[in-house]
């Protein structure tokens, strides 16, 4: 997903909670091919500033960095394109 719209503007960030694993966290990181950045939120503060309290938890932040809307697990391709395609255009 993020290939198909980072030409548009899409920047996209993981960032592994407090709780997941190094180990564990890079091998999914080598699996699956990831292309963006991903860091550790490893004393936990970007996780409390956004309440994650799962994961997967999926922030979608506008183009004037502030929070338009926050998702709890897995989300299908056809709703986070639609949601990408709505931010990218306001």
């Amino acid at each position: 997903m993020y290939e198909k719209f980072r030409g548009k503007g899409l920047q996209l960030l993981s960032v592994n909670a407090v709780w997941d694993k190094d180990g564990p966290a890079k091998k999914f990181i080598e699996d699956y091919r990831l292309t963006f950045p991903v860091g550790r939120d490893a004393d936990g503060k970007i996780g409390a500033l956004y309440g994650v309290e799962a994961t997967p938890t999926t922030l979608f932040i506008g183009k004037n960095g502030k929070l338009v809307e926050r998702q709890e697990g897995a989300l299908d391709e056809a709703y986070f394109a639609q949601r990408i395609n709505w931010l990218l255009a306001n």
